[in-house]
């Protein structure tokens, strides 16, 4: 019996001292894979895969040839005391004789999608039905993004937004980084 006592007396000293190992091992992969982002978002940036904004916004467009995009600002506004919804606002300069291009929705290369830092996954109404814009080659428009639905007040950024676009015959899935949330801004 006290063979018995001993076993399960060593068994929960081992489980015990395991879990801060795991927990340690957990917060050494979050960091590797940040260090990881980093140095991939650097490397984008300076191959030209990616530009990088004034407000730290990092833009990774694959249509870049045919259009220019720039994060204004993201806009929550609360629909209830924890969430809100979020609207983002692009400046897109469209550099090829086309009539209108698409944003949102889908085309085999993903879907309109947002992530805070803490892993929420954020949905368009709609994520999967894009919008079409009218464009004027060489003339800068505000586009107003469907909104974000449900985004917790608590995130002040969003980490990763991606949304496909169209514009002519290119199409791909962009990538924005570190998109700051300005909640219920004051109307003017």
């Amino acid at each position: 019996m006290k063979n018995l006592l001993k076993m399960f007396a060593l068994m929960a000293i081992l489980f015990a001292v395991s879990m801060p190992a795991d927990a340690q091992l957990g917060n050494l992969v979050k960091k590797v894979n940040k260090g990881l982002d980093k140095i991939t978002t650097k490397a984008d940036v300076a191959t030209g895969q990616a530009t990088q904004q004034e407000n730290g916004v990092i833009v990774m467009n694959p249509v870049r040839k045919s259009m220019a995009v720039e994060v204004v600002e993201a806009i929550g506004r609360s629909t209830s005391e924890n969430f809100g919804d979020v609207e983002l606002v692009l400046r897109v300069n469209v550099k090829e004789p086309v009539n209108s291009i698409a944003l949102c929705g889908s085309w085999g290369q993903g879907k309109t999608q947002a992530f805070d830092a803490d892993g929420n996954v954020y949905q368009t109404e709609y994520p999967s039905v894009s919008k079409r814009y009218d464009v004027t080659e060489g003339l800068p428009i505000k586009i107003v993004v469907k909104p974000f639905l449900k985004v917790h007040k608590s995130a002040i950024q969003f980490a990763v937004v991606k949304l496909v676009a169209k514009c002519g015959e290119a199409s791909g899935e962009m990538t924005l980084k570190n998109v700051p949330i300005t909640w219920d801004p004051e109307e003017e």
